[in-house]
């Protein structure tokens, strides 16, 4: 059973994590944050499977698992060049960190790395809202982890088919084709099997108060937590550079410096 804490500030939430997260022989532990306190631990695939109102659960039950089976034999059949040499697993993988929805659930086991996705502002709105940390136990008798190649090579059907089951996999891809910067810096492990985290696999809530949200983000960057850092692959570098994304003018004055000053003042007279 899972209890909940509000933390406001970066020291406070290490001394809790070092309470919560003591690491020995039966204890290991993940780490997601969420921006909105509101939502449920769901895998992508779900979440856009549920953009049209499924009835009833068995319906969501097979569509999930038809979902998955369908966006891997599609991306294997029409991106061959890319993904041919790639367990499906491997694939899923890519794909997730490529914004793809899929049945794989990030975590981290890093509870820095959780804390700053935690603060995210709503990227539609840029508005802030109350984020959570979830600290999950990975427990052997609820959780099989994935630790040797002929189990990662294994059919998806074993890993999406067995009613109840969750599986484990940190990704460490060995693909010149594919970039796997992002999975690395974020400490990326994921947890996939069924299509949502039920509230007895969550030992620990922490919740976020918006109002000091980026207070928070200015500490973890202090720590080497930021965007660039945790998406600093070529990938990362369009997603930040977009029309809509906010700019740090200090950026292009230290070119221009003399010129954008004299137009300052100019504009001020």
């Amino acid at each position: 059973m899972s209890s909940a804490q509000e933390l406001t500030n970066l020291v406070d939430y290490i001394v809790e994590i070092n309470k919560i997260a003591v690491p020995n022989e039966d204890n290991r532990y993940i780490y997601r944050g969420q921006k909105n306190k509101t939502w449920h631990i769901q895998s992508g695939a779900l979440r856009r499977l549920q953009k049209e109102p499924l009835k009833h659960s068995e319906l969501r039950r097979y569509l999930f698992k038809g979902y998955i089976h369908q966006i891997i034999d599609e991306v294997q059949l029409r991106y061959s060049s890319v993904y041919s040499n790639l367990t499906a697993l491997e694939c899923m993988a890519h794909l997730q960190h490529n914004r793809g929805a899929t049945g794989l659930i990030d975590f981290t086991y890093n509870p820095l790395v959780a804390l700053w996705f935690a603060c995210e502002t709503d990227g539609e709105t840029d508005e802030a809202t109350d984020g959570k940390v979830f600290v999950v136990n990975v427990q052997p008798d609820k959780i099989r982890e994935i630790k040797t190649k002929g189990a990662l090579g294994q059919a998806l059907k074993t890993f999406f088919e067995e009613d109840g089951q969750w599986h484990l996999w940190q990704p460490s891809i060995d693909n010149s084709t594919v970039d796997t910067q992002r999975i690395t810096m974020q400490q990326s492990v994921f947890l996939f099997g069924l299509p949502e985290v039920e509230a007895s696999m969550i030992e620990r809530e922490i919740f976020i108060p918006k109002e000091h949200k980026e207070t928070l983000l200015q500490e973890l960057e202090t720590m080497g937590i930021s965007e660039k850092t945790l998406f600093s692959d070529l990938t990362g570098f369009f997603e930040r550079n977009t029309a809509e994304s906010a700019y740090n003018r200090d950026l292009a004055e230290d070119y221009y410096t003399e010129e954008i000053r004299k137009a300052e003042a100019q504009g001020d007279e």
